[in-house]
């Protein structure tokens, strides 16, 4: 799809409408321009990957508690706990890791992410935040879709009507022809506002497929729209892309999963290798709204192990191909809440409130943060059967940000608390 972020549009309703858009100019000339910010070029910060896990992921399920809350948390969830010798250790057995609010060996990680634990964690490079999402104070809602709007704004209030990775953008500021890109059939509300990003669901199937002769058809669409004015202009800007886009050797690189999720990873990869001038990119996996057969760890059909899976499988074949450039790039997993405490009749788990949030990346300081965890999992009138939310996602995202890309003051209505020290310094 193509589309800026304030007005998500369809590529083929785009690009068939009546503008039927044109490229800033032919890739040749825009060569000189690429290599704008990307991990070949640090001056501009990292490039910042948001990994979207639609649906409210379990984070009782990514991150188990192993410590002092384990009894409580297995008396609730008994068909589909995990135990603390099935979960992978998140301790100071790891000497690259910090603790500093104290949480060694509080939580541990799924199993089906031993992927990641034996390679980013292991190194240090992976924070892990449990029990975070948005303080009561501003959201207690559970509805996908207005917690989804609200985390893509970075607040929970009618004042704030931009997507956050667009301030980000702002703060940079972006200006390559693709800075940023949806790995979705719409632009993500994360890019609403001033700066130009694009959904790419398909890099293959990006561009003028509907023309016989698609090279003719582009410097017909060219010529059309070499004037001047506000239809030009968008016309010649988003052909401009195409050619960009089209210009991309995918290369062989390591191998990714099969499906969507690890063709969404490898596209962002080879996009990033290219230095096009990326900055942001946003990933959607869908398909984490596990009301019922949510299923045990061990079992490698389970529904939430296949997930995780995927969603490791996609992350490790992605820090692969970037090699050495993850030292400038990073890389944030949330999502829009999490789950009930407790497992419901149908072996899964309903909307909840707190979730858990990973950061990862070379400027990570891996380890486990967080304001707090509490010592039992129990149900309480004002979290209504929810893991509460402890720590306010935006603190880590923001720590990370400031440092990494230079980018401050993108919450408007977050207070920032104690830094949490999830970037190296």
């Amino acid at each position: 799809m193509i589309g800026s972020p304030s007005m998500p549009t369809s590529r083929r309703h785009f690009l068939q409408g009546a503008a039927c858009v044109a490229g800033v100019a032919a890739s040749t000339a825009l060569a000189p321009r690429l290599a704008f910010a990307s991990p070949s070029n640090p001056a501009r910060g990292d490039a910042v990957v948001v990994v979207n896990l639609r649906g409210g992921a379990d984070g009782l399920s990514f991150t188990p508690p192993t410590s002092a809350a384990f009894d409580s948390y297995r008396a609730i969830r008994p068909g589909i706990h995990i135990t603390p010798d099935q979960a992978l250790p998140l301790d100071n057995s790891n000497v690259n890791a910090r603790f500093p609010q104290g949480m060694s060996g509080t939580v541990g990680l799924h199993p089906a992410l031993r992927p990641l634990h034996e390679t980013v964690w292991a190194r240090g490079e992976m924070a892990v935040i449990p029990a975070a999402g948005f303080p009561d104070s501003e959201s207690q809602s559970r509805s996908h879709f207005e917690a989804q709007r609200f985390w893509d704004y970075g607040a929970a209030t009618g004042g704030v009507r931009t997507g956050w990775l667009n301030r980000v953008m702002r703060a940079q500021p972006a200006s390559a022809p693709v800075a940023g890109v949806s790995k979705s059939n719409n632009t993500s509300r994360l890019f609403r506002g001033t700066f130009d990003a694009y959904a790419v669901p398909n890099v293959d199937r990006f561009g003028l497929d509907r023309f016989r002769q698609p090279d003719e058809a582009r410097a017909a669409l060219m010529a059309l729209h070499a004037g001047s004015g506000l239809v030009n202009q968008v016309g010649a800007s988003t052909l401009g892309v195409v050619s960009v886009l089209d210009a991309i050797d995918g290369g062989t690189g390591p191998v990714y999963p099969d499906g969507n999720t690890g063709r969404h990873f490898r596209e962002v990869a080879n996009m990033l290798k290219a230095d096009i001038g990326l900055i942001t990119a946003v990933i959607d996996i869908g398909g984490w709204d596990h009301h019922d057969e949510l299923g045990g760890p061990l079992d490698p059909d389970a529904r939430f192990t296949r997930k995780a899976r995927e969603l490791g499988d996609g992350l490790m074949a992605f820090i692969n191909h970037m090699g050495d450039d993850m030292a400038e790039t990073t890389i944030i997993v949330v999502s829009e809440f999490g789950r009930t405490i407790d497992e419901n009749g149908n072996g899964g788990t309903d909307h909840g409130r707190g979730g858990t949030t990973f950061i990862i990346g070379g400027g990570v300081q891996g380890g486990v943060f967080g304001n707090d965890y509490p010592d039992e999992i129990v149900d309480s009138r004002e979290n209504r059967r929810a893991l509460p939310v402890l720590t306010d996602w935006r603190q880590p995202v923001a720590e990370i940000l400031a440092t990494r890309t230079g980018a401050t003051g993108i919450y408007p209505t977050f207070t920032a608390g104690d830094i949490l020290g999830v970037s190296r310094t």
